[in-house]
């Protein structure tokens, strides 16, 4: 039996291809494995629940939703909140444009489950087809693939690269807290460019971290961290919260002495 939650089903299986296709043709720029399988088994399934008319087909849409839940929704929440692998736990970055499609992926998986959970008591005699909500969600999932596949094509045309997690934490690191800079002097030999890890742990009344003297300054709000390259000559800089509207602390500031080799 066919009815709209296996409809919807189908509906969002096809949508979940389309993202996969997308995402490997314009942000991935390749089709890893795991995604070729979920989109070859998303075809069948849907044209499964579109041709069947078994009351017992919906069962078929619940056993994809259960097998890609399990393989995507834990990895995605896990990566938001802990560094599984240095290189990958830039996916914490709200900038990184696979955030978008590892949402919108871990998202289109758990509707197929629920949407087919739903089909299957509805064939069942359980529960009521095509209540008044069931419009305005469909409209708010189509609505939502379509925003974060363009976020998604829009941040990886904007994005600047992938930087490993060490590696940033092994950088000289200036620290902004709510009333001072951390360390306040720093001393250094002239050589090759220096490459600094700002962090921002102020108030809010700082947003811009600059060395005014080199004309090199970094943007970033409360709790984010920057990227700073300067290759000073021999002398002394001053570092220090720049004015930003009216976000500004004097009291942000240092001291950085360069020797000579």
């Amino acid at each position: 039996m066919i009815n709209s939650y296996t409809r919807f089903a189908a509906t969002v299986l096809m949508l979940q291809v389309v993202t996969i296709a997308i995402s490997g043709a314009f942000v991935l720029k390749h089709f890893p494995p795991i995604h070729v399988m979920n989109g070859v088994i998303a075809i069948i399934i849907a044209a499964v629940l579109l041709k069947a008319k078994w009351k017992w087909t919906p069962i078929f849409g619940i056993l994809y939703g259960l097998l890609f839940s399990i393989l995507t929704v834990p990895s995605f929440i896990i990566s938001m909140f802990r560094s599984i692998d240095p290189e990958y736990n830039a996916m914490r970055e709200a900038s990184n444009p696979f955030f978008g499609i590892s949402f919108l992926t871990a998202l289109l998986v758990l509707t197929v489950l629920i949407s087919s959970i739903a089909g299957l008591l509805a064939n069942q005699g359980r529960m009521t087809e095509d209540p008044s909500w069931f419009p305005k969600l469909k409209a708010a999932l189509y609505g939502a693939t379509t925003m974060a596949l363009l976020a998604s094509i829009y941040l990886q045309l904007h994005w600047v690269t992938g930087v490993n997690a060490s590696t940033i934490e092994q950088l000289p690191t200036i620290v902004m807290k709510p009333d001072s800079a951390e360390p306040a002097t720093m001393e250094i030999t002239e050589g090759e460019p220096l490459v600094l890890r700002i962090i921002n742990e102020s108030d809010n009344a700082c947003h811009i971290f600059s060395f005014p003297e080199l004309d090199a300054s970094v943007h970033m709000e409360r709790d984010r961290t920057g990227l700073l390259v300067i290759d000073p000559e021999p002398g002394t800089y001053t570092y220090q919260c720049k004015p930003h509207h009216d976000y500004v602390n004097e009291n942000i500031k240092g001291m950085l002495t360069v020797h000579p080799k």
